[in-house]
């Protein structure tokens, strides 16, 4: 890789797009950057959120370009990351540690453009939580059975409230989407049992289902999604979810792959969303490995 990796840090203009959840992608998904602008070093490349499944606009629309053509990632033989630095930093808390280890796995695979949130947005996003959490009004979903579960997985480990927690988003020209990890300490053990229960049930329960979203504006748009478990299967793994979701008047599929993988002290959480590509094994391989050096972090 010969392109310089750029890192930065998530200013309080982007802490809104950095929110995890479905509701608030409704409201945000506006601030994203397109492909060109990520790939002019913006740091407009932040994904709304994790999943993204109840976005009118996919957050893996904003991707951080950079890198070269060749893998997913733009090839491997990539320079060592700034989150190296991170991780490496004497006084680095164990979450940071492991964000910069995996950063620089993803940076292994070409993923080269990386982009941090600060602890500043990450608080953000947890009151922007806390406030959507009675508000699901603007999303319907056929057969109605499924709403719940599919609500449910809005959930991702910075929202865990008093944990430490550190973010990185990354990217590259040649992958049209966006990866991201989240590590937090597992201050309530029982709030993760319960989103890896709703994985499993949608995943189980509501593999098809009809799904329309209506914004700010009362402008609707309706979604056909599938959801099914991912390829990986390593030890880092505890829960891996495929979800696949296609306008139903027409248009391209945006597809993500969230794995999650839990120690006796922290949760951590590994994502592509893109195009139809990301539901392949390669990229089910890419997270299952940029998981397990968030976890090797850990360790260290």
């Amino acid at each position: 890789m010969t392109g310089p990796t750029h890192h930065r840090h998530l200013t309080s203009r982007w802490a809104g797009p950095l929110a995890a959840g479905l509701t608030a992608a409704l409201l945000l998904a506006g601030c994203s950057a397109g492909p060109e602008e990520a790939g002019s070093g913006s740091d407009g490349g932040v994904p709304a959120n994790p999943h993204g499944i109840t976005s009118q606009e996919p957050s893996g629309a904003a991707a951080p370009g950079a890198g070269t053509s060749g893998a997913p990632g733009g090839g491997s033989g990539a320079s060592a990351s700034e989150g190296a630095a991170v991780a490496e930093a004497a006084d680095a808390r164990p979450d940071q540690r492991a964000v910069g280890a995996a950063a620089e796995r993803a940076a292994s695979y070409g993923f080269t453009n990386q982009v941090s949130a600060t602890d500043l947005a990450i608080a953000d996003t947890r009151e922007e939580a806390r406030l959507r959490q009675t508000n699901t009004s603007g999303t319907t979903v056929d057969p109605g059975e499924c709403k719940a579960p599919l609500t449910a997985v809005d959930w991702s480990p910075i929202l865990m409230p008093g944990a430490e927690a550190s973010r990185i988003d990354f990217g590259s020209e040649a992958f049209a989407g966006t990866g991201t990890v989240e590590v937090a300490s597992l201050e309530d053990p029982a709030m993760v049992e319960q989103h890896l229960a709703s994985v499993e049930r949608l995943v189980s329960e509501c593999p098809e289902l009809t799904m329309t979203v209506t914004d700010q504006d009362q402008q609707a748009s309706t979604f056909e999604f599938t959801a099914r478990g991912s390829e990986a299967s390593g030890g880092a793994v505890d829960s891996g979810l495929v979800w696949t979701r296609t306008p139903a008047a027409g248009g391209g599929t945006t597809t993500a792959q969230v794995l999650i993988g839990r120690t006796a002290e922290h949760v951590v959480m590994v994502s592509f969303i893109g195009g139809e590509e990301v539901a392949g094994e390669e990229f089910a391989t890419m997270a299952e490995q940029v998981l397990a050096a968030a976890e090797s972090g850990l360790d260290n």
